[in-house]
């Protein structure tokens, strides 16, 4: 996109993390001993994914290694991964979350309306079940709870295949956050979370997007 530049994962990330939203823990690698030796500073499982701007849709592109269990498997994700970069460039080491429930949170910028937060069924099902709402920004933390009563999968909130219910204000929060570090920026030109999950029902930032004017 002329004119326009992505942030890396981990880069976007990062900049939700300075705005208070928890991210899962992670590290760049330059090498597969370095990936190595993270993934045993993180503890395992953990995953791999291919970093740098040229791979923002890195599950289309099969550049993510999931629940890699010990040395090894990170050995043998991490010189597959590595031998199919064109150029010098980093792998992200990220701790496996485990969660049964996946949601989408983004903000958009239009010309005519501005800034729009929208939040929905996250994953790779987002597409598919279109199970979406949204909210004009800057919304009130009462207009974005609201949010979760719009949503057909509500009752996804409530305790799930032995997961506790998601915690409605730390989600709220959350998204006050994202919508915030977007208000703070006419840079930015939308930022895409996907996906939110849920371990022990706290929500964590495991995967965004941000892109933005140069």
């Amino acid at each position: 996109m002329s004119g326009t530049y992505a942030l890396t994962e981990h880069a976007s990330k990062k900049l939700l993390a300075e705005y208070g939203v928890r991210i899962s823990k992670e590290v760049l690698a330059h090498s597969v001993d370095e990936a190595i030796s993270s993934a045993e500073s993180i503890g395992f499982p953990v995953v791999l994914k291919l970093s740098g701007s040229d791979y923002m849709h890195k599950t289309e592109s099969d550049g993510v290694r999931l629940h890699l269990t010990d040395r090894a498997s990170v050995r043998v994700a991490a010189e597959e991964l590595f031998g199919r970069l064109d150029k010098p460039d980093s792998l992200l080491v990220s701790e496996y979350v485990r969660s049964s429930r996946e949601f989408i949170a983004g903000v958009t910028r239009n010309k005519d309306f501005g800034l729009t937060l929208a939040f929905g069924i996250g994953g790779i099902f987002t597409e598919v079940i279109a199970d979406i709402t949204f909210r004009l920004l800057p919304a009130t933390k009462y207009e974005i709870r609201s949010m979760f009563d719009d949503l057909s999968c509500k009752a996804l909130f409530g305790a799930f295949r032995g997961e506790p219910e998601i915690q409605v204000e730390e989600l709220t929060e959350v998204l006050f956050s994202i919508s915030n570090c977007a208000l703070d920026s006419e840079k930015i030109i939308s930022i895409d979370v996907n996906p939110i999950l849920f371990p022990d029902g706290h929500p964590v930032a495991v995967d965004a997007l941000v892109i933005a004017h140069e």
